[in-house]
């Protein structure tokens, strides 16, 4: 397209959004004399709406339009849309590895901003973008915040012969990855940010959860109750595994054995292991 072309595209489009409102903002609808609210338009002019240029240009403005409200509802999906994928499959099985992260000491912290709720947003998100940078860096998928803490899943929704070792790889960028933030912000906080982790392995189960009206993708399974109750007795720098992930990744790392333990809800016991990151003094 040369410049007089680009010119007389650039001029028809301008003359397209004049004639598609109204003063008051409100879409103009069309009458006999042309589009209401613009000069009506002799029957041998030519029309800029249906110029080949200008419709160009309305299926690009449109497409961008598409394209940033994409990405703006990506956001809020566990990964992200592919416009050919096809219709979502039966509920699928699979083996797979569920973390969970918590801060620590979070009823505290949100005492100290009783009054600038907005000041404790920033700090939970401060901490979040840390532990989903962590995460997705090993190959995890968000699956869900919950409060303050984040659901991520190895190997749920696609296979992953190294879930385990991913999983582990993942709780250590966790924590190091929130220690890195408390040394940039922590003097300018004046209080440090604490989370710990709890991770198992199992079969999962991907598919739709919810109803007809409300639906979404879904990962359920033991191990997403186990990594739950183990990050609820994580302390400060602390990661809790299952058993199932630890013996999937044991020759990677030596961890102490927290013993066998009853986790609520669940008639068998869990054998839980122990790797303490963070040591204060």
């Amino acid at each position: 397209m040369n410049w007089q072309r680009a010119a007389a595209a650039d001029a028809a489009l301008r003359a397209v959004f004049a004639a598609s409102f109204e003063p008051n903002g409100a879409p103009a609808v069309p009458d006999e004399g042309g589009w209401s609210g613009s000069p009506a338009r002799a029957s041998n002019q030519p029309d800029p709406l249906h110029s080949p240029d200008t419709q160009l240009l309305l299926y690009a403005r449109d497409l961008a339009r598409l394209q940033r409200l994409r990405r703006a509802y990506e956001r809020f999906l566990p990964a992200s849309l592919d416009p050919v994928a096809p219709r979502p499959e039966p509920p699928a099985v699979r083996t797979a590895s569920a973390l969970f992260t918590d801060m620590r000491g979070f009823t505290g912290l949100a005492e100290r901003f009783a009054d600038d709720p907005a000041g404790l947003l920033n700090v939970v998100n401060a901490h979040l973008a840390a532990v989903v940078g962590a995460i997705r860096r090993c190959g995890g998928v968000i699956e869900k915040f919950v409060g303050d803490g984040v659901l991520a899943t190895f190997g749920a929704r696609n296979e992953l012969q190294d879930h385990c070792e991913r999983a582990l790889a993942a709780s250590f960028a966790v924590v190091g990855a929130n220690e890195s933030l408390n040394r940039r912000r922590a003097k300018e906080w004046g209080f440090r940010v604490e989370v710990g982790v709890g991770a198992a392995a199992g079969k999962v189960v991907v598919g739709t959860v919810g109803t007809p009206e409300r639906a979404e993708l879904g990962v359920l399974g033991d191990p997403l109750n186990i990594a739950a109750r183990l990050v609820a007795r994580a302390k400060a720098g602390e990661v809790l595994l299952a058993a199932s992930v630890y013996r999937g990744a044991a020759r990677h790392v030596r961890a102490d054995l927290f013993g066998d333990s009853a986790v609520r809800g669940r008639a068998g016991q869990v054998e839980i292991y122990r790797i303490a990151l963070l040591r204060h003094t």
